[in-house]
């Protein structure tokens, strides 16, 4: 279990509130009394005798929140609060350890036996003795009972719009059989037409198709038609009287041209007759060559 002074340390270096109350010092759920002994050695000079003595818990908070002040003026505050002071040798290193900036420190006793510590107690209430709380509390007091007994007396009354027995009388008195039956009947006929029977074994199915009815209502009219082709060429708004005539003048320019140019390729693929040389065997050519050449000879 931690002890006062690692207590201390952390909720100081945590800027964590510390609490003191009921001449105790509360850490959230733990408390030690204000006068319980420490582990921190108290320093002692070379004349210095005697056993071992130890800070007390609340002169180590009165330093802490007394820090900013000089040596001087921190001992006489303590002094003039009946507080153990911490003595000037101490001061730096205890300060350091408890600021977090170093982790331990060589006045520290381990071996040293510590005080549990305890839960921390209820804040006390406290109680107004003098004669005018206690008189307002006499007067409240009487106003409650007064408010219980008007209450009582209103509850215990009887209600203006209530039934009234003296006045009640048979219905066969007042009305005739006749009429009771026709009422019954009426009263019948309309739980019929607004609760539905238990023998009845299409209801579950009615209720189905009903429910999916009101289903599919929503989806309708949720609905949105997309436009297509078909859509475009259907509508109302636009018409296509002259597309007959523009496709035939189309149909007739293209033809027009198509014969133009069958035309011009015709008369380039036709041949000059007069200018083709056909030349065919003749043996008396070849005579005649050999003759040129025995003359060249």
């Amino acid at each position: 279990m931690a002890d006062c002074l690692s207590l201390l340390r952390q909720y100081n270096v945590q800027k964590k509130e510390i609490i003191e109350r009921d001449n105790l010092i509360i850490f959230d759920q733990l408390a030690w009394p204000k006068h319980v002994k420490t582990n921190y050695l108290v320093f002692k000079g070379a004349k210095e005798s005697g056993p071992k003595d130890y800070y007390m818990l609340e002169s180590l908070l009165f330093l802490l929140k007394n820090v900013a002040l000089s040596h001087p003026l921190y001992i006489q505050r303590a002094n003039t609060q009946k507080i153990p002071s911490v003595k000037l040798p101490d001061r730096k290193a205890l300060l350091a350890y408890l600021n977090g900036e170093t982790e331990a420190s060589s006045s520290i006793d381990k071996s040293v036996p510590l005080e549990m510590a305890i839960a921390t107690p209820a804040p006390k209430r406290h109680r107004d003795n003098t004669p005018d709380a206690m008189k307002k509390a006499k007067l409240e007091s009487k106003q409650i009972l007064e408010e219980k007994q008007r209450l009582a007396a209103k509850l215990s009354a009887p209600k203006e719009g209530g039934a009234i027995t003296d006045q009640i009388r048979s219905l066969s008195e007042a009305m005739s059989v006749e009429k009771i039956a026709a009422i019954k009947a009426k009263r019948l006929a309309k739980k019929r037409q607004t609760i539905k029977l238990d023998n009845d074994p299409n209801a579950d199915q009615r209720s189905f198709m009903d429910s999916e009815l009101d289903l599919t209502r929503d989806v309708i009219k949720k609905e949105r038609h997309h436009k297509t082709r078909t859509n475009v060429l259907l509508s109302s708004g636009k018409t296509f009287d002259n597309i007959v005539e523009l496709l035939k003048s189309v149909k007739a320019r293209e033809e027009g041209r198509t014969g133009n140019t069958s035309g011009d390729m015709q008369k380039q693929a036709k041949p000059d007759v007069r200018q083709v040389v056909t030349h065919g065997y003749n043996r008396y050519d070849q005579e005649k060559f050999r003759g040129k050449e025995g003359c060249n000879l």
